[in-house]
């Protein structure tokens, strides 16, 4: 069996997830909530990462006012992708498409450790990625309409869980649809 073309590319993305009033007010003992204050009230960041066709491979929550980075290695240390080959299935993408947000030094330097590749821009005041390719950044569309189609279902966009669990298991369903609907879209 040939290599899924999923595995060679992986994008990231984050997006603010506004919360409604109701999801505020989860008792202690629940544990810590990601609800996070800022200007437009409580929100929620969802950190994902997408495969090389626009679906979902992992997701993570934290706080609405967390930065984009603080994301990035939960995704990597949660899911194990299957290539189709037999063995151990593969954790690594050969290349990581992501935005400005997620220049730093040492996620550059931790991804080409493990023999990644960065395709991330480099931002204005830090030197230049010598691994940025302008054709392939192009491909990070698909990590932005992916936030889209999870925002069309109603409870993924507003967030109306107390319990972080409890969003995550709507934010799952989503992504189990998204991904039947491609399948569909390719058959």
């Amino acid at each position: 069996m040939a290599t899924d073309a999923g595995c060679d590319v992986h994008m990231l993305d984050s997006s603010v997830i506004r919360d409604h009033a109701h999801a505020a007010g989860a008792r202690k003992a629940a544990g810590e909530q990601t609800l996070g204050r800022s200007r437009g009230g409580f929100s929620t960041k969802l950190h994902l990462r997408a495969d090389a066709y626009g679906r979902p491979v992992a997701l993570h929550l934290t706080g609405g006012e967390r930065h984009d980075l603080l994301g990035a290695e939960p995704l990597f240390k949660q899911e194990a992708l299957r290539t189709g080959r037999q063995g151990r299935p593969r954790w690594k993408p050969r290349s990581v498409i992501a935005d400005k947000a997620y220049w730093a030094a040492w996620l550059l330097e931790a991804l080409r450790r493990k023999w990644i590749v960065p395709i991330i821009p480099s931002r204005a005041d830090q030197p230049e990625n010598p691994d940025f390719d302008r054709d392939a950044y192009r491909r990070r569309n698909l990590v932005e309409r992916l936030v889209e189609k999870l925002k069309q279902f109603r409870r993924v966009a507003t967030r109306y869980d107390k319990l972080d669990a409890h969003y995550l298991v709507f934010v799952q369903i989503a992504s189990l649809m998204v991904w039947l609907r491609s399948f569909g879209d390719t058959a």
